[in-house]
C-alpha cells in the first residue's frame, strides 16, 4: 500500500475513532490465537520480532491507528494530528487517557518519552528499530497535552511506520522507569487490552482494559500461546485448544476441507534467505559466496520446502512496496561454473561448513535440500536445527563472529526503510548476521528515509538492492505466502501487511 504525501495529510487530520463491525454474541468471551516464536520483550523500542510488537499493539495506543482491517488512518490517542511543516507535527492528545496500574493520565511528556527513547536508547542500550524514527530530532512538549515532533529532515513512512503502527505506542515514563527490566514482561499502557500473564515457552493473557475509554475489545480474554509446532498447531485448530493461526500453506492445505474452519491466503510481507557471514573464511571470499549461489537450485528448494506454493523471490523488497526491482537477476544453478570458482579461491578439494537454521519443517527440509546440491561442488554441509531461543540470538553480539551459513525469516511491512534497514553496518552484531557492512548502501537508505517522491525513492532503493546482489551475501528464497486458519465463528482483524494483527478487534462473526 502506498501513501502519498496528501493521502497522509488527511488521514492526520481525522477526527473519527475507528469502530468495531457490526457483530453478534459471542460463543464464548475468550479466545486462544497461536504464534511460532516465543515472546520476549514487550516494549516498542526493545522488542524482539512480531509476536512481541502484535502484543505491545493490543495493550498501547498510539497518536494515530490504523483502521479496522487496513481502512486507512484514523485517530488514537490524539485529539489532532496535523503536519504544519515537511518537517512537524504538531499534536493534541485526548484528556482523560489512563495508564493502567495506577500510572495515571497520558500526557505529552509521555509521547515525548517514548518516541525519544528510540533515537537515544535506553541504559546505554540503543533501540534495534531505532530506523523506525530515522531523521526525529525531538518532541516539544508545549503543554500538558500538547506537543510538536520535529524531524531533522523530511521522512517517508512517519505517519504509517513511525506514528501509526507499533514504533508510535505511547508509554508511560514512570512505568518504564520505576520498573525497569521488570516493563518487558509487565507493561504498563493505556490500550483496550491489558497483560494479565507472561509465562516464557507457554503464554501471554490479555483481558479488556477496564480504563479505556475508546471502543472495547472484541473479547473479554485473548491468550497467545506460544506453539512452535505446526502439525500441533493444526491439531489444536481441529479441536478446541486453537482458535486462530497463521500455518506454513502445506500444513493449512488440509484443513480448507473442514466446514468449521476458515483458510484464508494472503500475499506474503516476510523475507526468507540463505545468509552468510562475509567475515568468516572461507565466505570472506566473494568467489566463495557466489559459487554457494551458483550451487543451489531455489526453485527445488522451495518445492521441497514449501510444496511450490511460495513464490520465489529475488530480491529483498517485494511487488506490493515502493522499491521492488522486477528486472533483478534470477541465478540458474551451474555446477560447473561453481566447481570452478571454488577451485579459483583454492578450494578444489572442497570444505566441510554449517547452516544454522529454526527447528521447523519447512527450514530443515530445505537445508536437507541444500546440502545434496552443495555435495556436489565439494561442500560437506552440517545442519544445525535450533530452537526459537537459542536460533534467534546465534547471530547476536560476539556469537555472531562464529556463525557461518544461516536460513532466516524476517517478518516486514510496507515500507522499503523497513524491509531493508537490517542490513546497515549499524545492525552488525544485532541483525546484520551477514555482517555486511557497505556505506553506499548506508547512504542510499538514509536518502530514501527522506524522499517522498515515491519514483526517485523506488529508484534509490533498486541501487541499494544492486549493492546487495554485488556482495552475493544473500540467497533469496522466497517472501513466503501468509495463511491463516481460524474458527468459522470468528473475525480476525488483519492489518494491511496480513502478519500484523489487532488482537483487541478480533471479534465474533
Amino acid at each position: 500500500m502506498t501513501h502519498t504525501r496528501r493521502e497522509l495529510l488527511g488521514a492526520a487530520t481525522v477526527a473519527a475513532l475507528w469502530t468495531h463491525p457490526a457483530r453478534a454474541a459471542a460463543p464464548r468471551a475468550a479466545i486462544t490465537v497461536r504464534v511460532d516464536r516465543d515472546f520476549e520483550v514487550l516494549d516498542p523500542a526493545f522488542r524482539t520480532g512480531l509476536q512481541d510488537g502484535n502484543t505491545v499493539r493490543a495493550i498501547t495506543q498510539r497518536l494515530i491507528g490504523t483502521g479496522y482491517n487496513g481502512a486507512g488512518l484514523t485517530l488514537d490517542a490524539a485529539e489532532s494530528v496535523t503536519q504544519t511543516s515537511p518537517t512537524t507535527v504538531d499534536f493534541v492528545l485526548k484528556p482523560g487517557q489512563m495508564f493502567s496500574d495506577g500510572y495515571g493520565e497520558m500526557t505529552a511528556d509521555d509521547v515525548k518519552f517514548s518516541y525519544e527513547r528510540f533515537i537515544l536508547g535506553q541504559n546505554g542500550k540503543e533501540s534495534p528499530y531505532k530506523g523506525e524514527w530515522a531523521n526525529l530530532k525531538s518532541v516539544d512538549v508545549t503543554g500538558k497535552y500538547t506537543g510538536t515532533i520535529t524531524m531533522e529532515r523530511p521522512r517517508a513512512g512517519l505517519f504509517t511506520i513511525a506514528l501509526g503502527d507499533v514504533a508510535g505506542s505511547v508509554l508511560s515514563r514512570r512505568a518504564v522507569t520505576e520498573r525497569g527490566i521488570e516493563h518487558n514482561t509487565r507493561p504498563v499502557g493505556s490500550g483496550p487490552m491489558m497483560v494479565t500473564s507472561f509465562e516464557k515457552q507457554r503464554q501471554i493473557v490479555l483481558r479488556r482494559n477496564p480504563a479505556y475509554a475508546g471502543p472495547p475489545s472484541g473479547f473479554e480474554e485473548v491468550t497467545i500461546r506460544y506453539v512452535p509446532d505446526p502439525r500441533t498447531t493444526e491439531l489444536g485448530l481441529r479441536g478446541t485448544d486453537i482458535d486462530f493461526s497463521a500455518l506454513p500453506p502445506q500444513v493449512a492445505e488440509p484443513l480448507r476441507k473442514i466446514s468449521t474452519l476458515t483458510v484464508k491466503d494472503q500475499p506474503g510481507i516476510a523475507n526468507v534467505w540463505l545468509g552468510m557471514n562475509v567475515e568468516k573464511p572461507p565466505f570472506n571470499d566473494i568467489r566463495v559466496r557466489q559459487a554457494i549461489h551458483l550451487a543451489l537450485d531455489v526453485d527445488q528448494m522451495l518445492l521441497a520446502g514449501y510444496n511450490g506454493l511460495a513464490p520465489r523471490a529475488n530480491a529483498v523488497i517485494m511487488k506490493q512496496v515502493v522499491g521492488y526491482w522486477p528486472d533483478a537477476p534470477v541465478t540458474k544453478r551451474d555446477v560447473a561454473a561453481a566447481k570452478k570458482l571454488l577451485a579459483d579461491a583454492g578450494h578444489a578439494s572442497g570444505f566441510r561448513t554449517r547452516v544454522t537454521i529454526q527447528n521447523q519443517p519447512v527450514y530443515q527440509t530445505m537445508a536437507l535440500v541444500a546440502r545434496a546440491q552443495l555435495a556436489e561442488i565439494g561442500i560437506t554441509l552440517e545442519v544445525d536445527a535450533q530452537d526459537g531461543g537459542s536460533f534467534f540470538s546465534s547471530g547476536k553480539g560476539d556469537a555472531g563472529q562464529k556463525l557461518e551459513l544461516f536460513m532466516i525469516r524476517f517478518n516486514g511491512k510496507l515500507d522499503p526503510n523497513f524491509l531493508a534497514q537490517w542490513f546497515t553496518t549499524s545492525q552488525i552484531g544485532t541483525w546484520n548476521w551477514q555482517r555486511w557492512s557497505e556505506p553506499r548502501f548506508d547512504a542510499l537508505l538514509d536518502q530514501a528515509s527522506s524522499e517522498l517522491d515515491d519514483t526517485k525513492r523506488a529508484a534509490l532503493f533498486v541501487d541499494a538492492q544492486k549493492l546487495m546482489h554485488d556482495s552475493a551475501a544473500f540467497v533469496w528464497l522466497t517472501y513466503d505466502v501468509s495463511v491463516f486458519a481460524y474458527h468459522a465463528w470468528l473475525t480476525p482483524a488483519l492489518l494491511p501487511t496480513g502478519i500484523d494483527w489487532a488482537l483487541d478487534r478480533f471479534a465474533p462473526t
